[in-house]
């Protein structure tokens, strides 16, 4: 099944070739819940936040066999080395979980895949790394991966993810704290955090803030991928914001379309790679009418493969400007050091 839509990535290659221009960038947003500054203070620390740092992460763990679960509640996967199977964990219409202090590693597709109408999923302080992508939630409800490390995702596409969200729903849908790196030209990833028809609602946007990301799409093999995608073939009620993103590969961060969907105060570098092309990016290529979107307020200094910097662009033949682009910071002065040299503490 095809999960993510390539149409925009592959507008914006067309539309910068043909227009060869330079681009514009701005915008500020408002959440019931998580509200903005209305200063541009986008954070540049070398510090996670403490929603991270306070947890106590194992420092063994059990070994254990590919789990799997089935119309189960109330339950905790705690301290397990899970290395291949299909799935590390495979979780099928189950509520109220947690997973956490896990390493999970090189399964042959996801390392936790959620379907079914998974409700009430709680997943912390784990170490993933390998497979196909990380954490794959669909048909689901009040998922919250939270605080823990990613590590090179093997792809290849429609997988690459760290996390993605599909047809998830409802309120406390949270991707936060997160720290993610793809070395370059280890596996093929694709978009980082994507969230894809996904739904969240009016004063309780789906989250995706305050996640370490470095490296991403390396090579040509989808048409374009990003570090954070909002608005993958619609839904609503999104936001990003406080994200640190460097070489996100050929987006740093984009939305797709959707409504109600704001990208606010997040820091995007990204140098010259293989496959670099914009960092900040917004078109509607969802097939709906795309309205309330909000991109504002973010730093930005991003190359393409030939060197030009082109920090950020709309396809104004599908939307229109989005709010608060002006205010948006292009040409920033920052460099890849915006995150330390090690962002991945386990192993």
């Amino acid at each position: 099944m095809k999960l993510q839509n390539r149409q925009l990535r592959k507008g914006i290659a067309m539309s910068m070739a043909v227009l060869g221009a330079t681009f514009l960038i701005a915008s500020c947003a408002k959440d019931a819940q998580v509200s903005p500054q209305t200063t541009q203070t986008a954070s540049t620390s070398n510090t996670l936040s403490s929603a991270f740092t306070s947890r106590a992460l194992a420092t063994t763990y059990t070994t254990s066999g590919a789990v799997s679960y089935s119309g189960k509640s109330n339950f905790t996967i705690s301290g397990l080395s899970i290395t291949g199977g299909t799935y590390c964990i495979f979780l099928n219409n189950c509520s109220n979980v947690t997973i956490t202090n896990c390493r999970l590693a090189n399964a042959a597709k996801y390392e936790v895949y959620m379907t079914g109408n998974c409700k009430n999923v709680t997943m912390t302080n784990c170490f993933v790394t390998g497979g196909v992508s990380g954490v794959h939630a669909e048909n689901s409800s009040t998922i919250k991966i939270n605080s823990n490390q990613f590590k090179n995702m093997n792809g290849p596409f429609p997988g690459g993810n760290f996390v993605q969200f599909v047809n998830v729903s409802g309120g406390g849908c949270q991707i936060n704290n997160n720290r993610c790196e793809d070395i370059a030209g280890v596996g093929k990833p694709e978009d980082g955090l994507s969230v894809y028809k996904s739904n969240g609602l009016p004063g309780d946007s789906i989250q995706v803030i305050g996640n370490w990301i470095r490296g991403g799409q390396y090579y040509n093999t989808s048409g374009g991928g990003a570090a954070i995608v909002l608005g993958d073939v619609g839904g609503s009620y999104q936001v990003a914001r406080n994200n640190i993103v460097v070489n996100g590969g050929f987006v740093g961060m984009q939305v797709q379309g959707g409504s109600h969907i704001k990208m606010d105060h997040n820091t995007i570098y990204g140098g010259v790679t293989p496959y670099s092309n914009c960092g900040l990016c917004y078109g509607n290529y969802s097939g709906a009418s795309s309205t309330d979107v909000n991109i504002s307020y973010n730093k930005v200094k991003y190359f393409k493969t030939n060197g030009q910097e082109s920090d950020a662009w709309w396809d104004p033949s599908t939307a229109s400007q989005p709010t608060g682009w002006s205010t948006n910071i292009l040409k920033a002065n920052i460099t890849a050091t915006i995150l330390p040299t090690a962002i991945i503490t386990l192993n």
